[in-house]
């Protein structure tokens, strides 16, 4: 990884315990500095006097790394808040421990980015998105929540960017980010009536793993808790950027994704369906609807991002740099969906590791890693 000092540390969360170890994940660690020191007196000091000693620098290190958790029942629907005492992690394979701390994630900001597909002909779940995604302000999505939108057309084309979650915002980015595939479908409707050969798509500029790797880029400028919902049948047409170049970006940065694809979709790229598996290591699912469904399916989305947990858990000061596997279980239930969004963590400086003035944090409180590798995907 390079230099030591400021390194990142990623690590892994799995979909559930029992699953088979894929991926990193990872985790954030913030450094703080409070500088303390003794007023000066307002006495005036004899030109003989000795020179006030040095200011002295406190130095905060906190030491807890939080990480998002989804949890869902093993057919992947939404269920009743668990005992947060239930909860194990595993680093590296190493023994499982209970983490400091656990919550729901509940009213924290989430920055959304929305990339619709409309590269390609007849998607179900567009012709009602408009108005779908504008019900989800304010008991879905809320003020503090930002919002973006993206279509993938001939390119990629962004309609509002970091916009305040508001009825009239949502609806109007959706309206022009799909209004050339509304145009088009409207053209082909007329001409099929007619016997007359339909308007032609054009090859999209930035198939769906470019255009997923720009919006993430965009996301990493953004504050919160970062979610790209990607709304698509899943499939790439020839994208430069690799599908597991996408999943670790999303890993590497805190970004987690949804999918929502069309039930008529049925065929997947290659064979495994790689666009699921962005979404299941980064902490997300994909989800399933239709014309009759998208608004459920929408505000499932949301509830889902709300009832994630937030799990804590002490970082430990000899933490090498690398790629590092992180298991999260749930010990009274062994059939659930687990997976977590992952985060990046600096390890900690010479001064904070060597320096006498440190105070150590309590060495029986720091998880202990194992000594699995981690394997990248094919």
């Amino acid at each position: 990884m390079g230099k030591r000092l400021r390194q990142t540390v990623p690590e892994r969360c799995e979909p559930s315990a029992s699953r088979q170890h894929r991926f990193a994940a990872i985790a954030l660690l913030f450094v703080l500095a409070v500088i303390a020191g003794n007023a000066q007196s307002q006495t005036e000091t004899p030109p003989t006097q000795s020179p006030a000693p040095e200011t002295p620098t406190l130095h905060v290190y906190t030491n807890l790394k939080q990480v998002s958790v989804l949890v869902l029942t093993h057919d992947y629907e939404r269920m009743k808040p668990l005992d947060p005492s239930g909860f194990r992690i595993s680093l590296d394979s190493g023994p499982p421990f209970r983490p400091t701390y656990v919550r729901r994630e509940g009213e924290d900001p989430i920055s959304l980015a929305i990339l619709i597909d409309a590269s390609k002909p007849y998607n179900e779940l567009l012709p009602a998105l408009v108005s779908a995604i504008a019900t989800l302000p304010p008991d879905f999505l809320h003020p503090q929540d930002r919002v973006s939108v993206y279509a993938i057309n001939c390119s990629l084309i962004r309609t509002i960017y970091d916009t305040g979650a508001n009825p009239a915002a949502l609806a109007d980015g959706v309206r022009r980010a799909t209004a050339a595939w509304q145009i088009r479908e409207t053209q082909n409707e007329k001409l099929q009536k007619e016997n007359k050969k339909p308007v032609p798509y054009c090859r999209a500029g930035l198939p769906l793993w470019d255009s997923m790797s720009e919006v993430l880029k965009d996301l990493d400028q953004q504050p919160g808790r970062r979610v790209l919902l990607a709304i698509t049948d899943g499939v790439d047409d020839g994208s430069k950027t690799l599908w597991k170049d996408v999943m670790f970006h999303a890993q590497i940065h805190s970004e987690t994704v949804f999918g929502l694809k069309p039930t008529t979709q049925t065929s997947f790229d290659g064979p495994e369906d790689k666009f699921k598996q962005i979404c299941v290591d980064s902490g997300g699912i994909d989800l399933r609807g239709n014309e009759h469904t998208t608004i459920l399916r929408l505000k499932e989305f949301t509830q889902m991002m709300r009832e994630r947990y937030i799990l804590e858990y002490p970082r430990t000061p000899n933490e090498k740099p690398g790629v590092h596997i992180i298991a999260v279980s749930y010990k009274k239930k062994s059939n659930l969906y687990i997976t977590a969004t992952g985060i990046t963590v600096p390890i900690a400086s010479e001064d904070e590791i060597e320096s006498r003035k440190t105070i150590q944090s309590d060495p029986s409180r720091a998880p202990e890693f194992g000594s699995r590798k981690v394997l990248a995907p094919n």
